[in-house]
């Protein structure tokens, strides 16, 4: 019989998915079929039920890059960056985006990065995020919008 200390330490764990029903909301209206006292209930186009991890393995499938691959988190500035192998997909899903985030996604030079729209309380955020982007890991325009998405 082992003692406590001499006991194995082994990861057993493993990821299981299943296929659900897309994590977006269904927006598609025609002009004559909106209310605008109602256009406030568009403001997030991620449905309600849906968690940080739903938003990243669905991008993960939409992008081609594996689920098995290993997943770190770290806070910084009180929200959860997500890196995906070392880089290959860096994300943040809350808020607030602060300049020290975008700095530690970065410096993961990674591949892709992916944010959630309601992240940025502005348009001149998400604007300020390419810039930002493309002026530490020296992309080009055209590297900032294949390489950045925000959902």
């Amino acid at each position: 019989m082992f003692e406590k200390s001499n006991k194995l330490k082994l990861d057993t764990g493993f990821r299981v998915f299943r296929v659900d029903s897309s994590n977006m909301k269904d927006v598609y209206f025609a002009p004559k079929d909106l209310d605008p006292q109602q256009l406030d209930l568009f403001a997030d186009n991620v449905k309600e039920d849906r968690t940080e991890l739903d938003l990243l393995y669905g991008c993960m499938v939409d992008w081609g890059v594996q689920l098995s691959l290993p997943l770190a988190t770290e806070t910084i500035d009180g929200v959860t960056v997500y890196t995906i192998n070392d880089g290959d997909l860096v994300a943040c899903f809350g808020k607030p985006i602060t300049d020290n985030v975008v700095k530690a996604m970065a410096d993961k030079a990674p591949l892709r990065v992916l944010f959630r729209d309601s992240c940025f309380e502005k348009d001149e955020q998400k604007i300020n995020i390419f810039e930002q982007f493309k002026q530490l890991l020296s992309w080009s325009d055209d590297e900032a919008l294949n390489n950045i998405r925000v959902i």
